[in-house]
């Protein structure tokens, strides 16, 4: 069974409220973790309220040191845009994850509201699918 990790991101407060909240979030993450067999422990979930337009972000950072020390083997998220809003920063994200051979899943495939323009294509260049 893989060892993985949940992050889930909101940018303010407003949108923990009145958009996808931190708790759906980490409800689908976890059960997509279940239907692929892979075992999420409570400190292996990460929540956090920050803009995704930066990569200095205290619970990324954290996911971030697990994938660096191979502590996980496979990381859950919502969707692309709750990793990054930021095409680049996804690349560099995902290249990061790739070299220490983690997974990295998101839970909402396919859909237009996710992810647009150039992370879109970006996303679809480096075969993810969103």
């Amino acid at each position: 069974m893989n060892t993985a990790a949940v992050y889930c991101r909101v940018s303010t407060e407003d949108q923990e409220k009145e958009g996808t909240s931190l708790d759906s979030q980490r409800e689908a993450c976890l059960k997509k973790c279940k239907e692929l067999g892979w075992e999420v422990s409570p400190e292996h979930t990460l929540s956090e309220v920050w803009s995704g337009l930066t990569t200095e972000r205290p619970e990324l950072t954290k996911l971030r040191e697990w994938v660096r020390k191979k502590e996980i083997e496979g990381v859950i998220v919502y969707s692309t845009d709750r990793l990054s809003r930021d095409p680049v920063h996804l690349l560099i994200l995902v290249d990061e994850f790739e070299k220490k051979g983690v997974s990295l899943v998101f839970v909402h495939r396919g859909s237009r509201q996710h992810t647009r323009g150039a992370a879109s294509r970006l996303c679809k260049r480096l075969g993810i699918q969103t």
